[in-house]
């Protein structure tokens, strides 16, 4: 697994959400969102249970950290943009969400994996990461304005800290909070 590719493909994946919304609306994307989430559950399924998912099988060796459940990530960004496509309301903020989740989270790893400083309330992150989580995440301000400068500051504030649960539902329940509280 090469990690700067699987965060390319999180980029990826970021971009065509956000396409689906821009040219098909946010009940059609919602809808491809939910069948893609349905088809990978089946599809994690299949391979815990031992099967071989054909010319999938590639893509699972080659974007899957080492001793993760398959799909683990794929899913969980499937479900982070269904819960920002479900509930935010205003289109222009469901985008702004798809940008913080799509191309922040990707440039926090893409970027600190390679800085030195960490941070002090979480060693396994560092100061350039979680700083270009945010400026990455600043394109977002053209589709909902300052308020998604706040949000995509409290979403890299956010990501900074340990945590169970996955940073992709983390982002998304930031972005979902956010959003709401700011009129969205």
């Amino acid at each position: 697994m090469n990690e700067d590719e699987r965060q390319v493909f999180h980029i990826a994946l970021g971009l065509c959400s956000m396409a689906l919304v821009w040219f098909m609306g946010v009940q059609v994307a919602t809808y491809v969102v939910g069948s893609i989430l349905i088809l990978g559950l089946v599809l994690v399924h299949l391979k815990l249970s031992g099967a071989r998912l054909g010319p999938l099988e590639h893509l699972v060796q080659r974007f899957e950290r080492p001793g993760a459940t398959p799909g683990y990530g794929a899913l969980t960004i499937a479900a982070g943009t269904l819960a920002i496509m479900t509930l935010i309301s205003k289109p222009d903020n469901v985008l702004a969400s798809l940008v913080i989740l799509g191309v922040g989270d990707a440039a926090s790893t893409l970027v600190g994996r390679r800085s030195k400083r960490k941070l002090a309330h979480n060693r396994k992150k560092t100061y350039g990461g979680t700083l270009s989580f945010f400026m990455a995440s600043l394109p977002a301000a053209y589709f909902a304005g300052l308020p998604a400068v706040a949000v995509a500051a409290v979403a890299a504030l956010a990501e900074s800290f340990e945590s169970d649960m996955d940073d992709n539902l983390v982002i998304a329940v930031v972005c979902v909070v956010g959003f709401r509280l700011l009129g969205g």
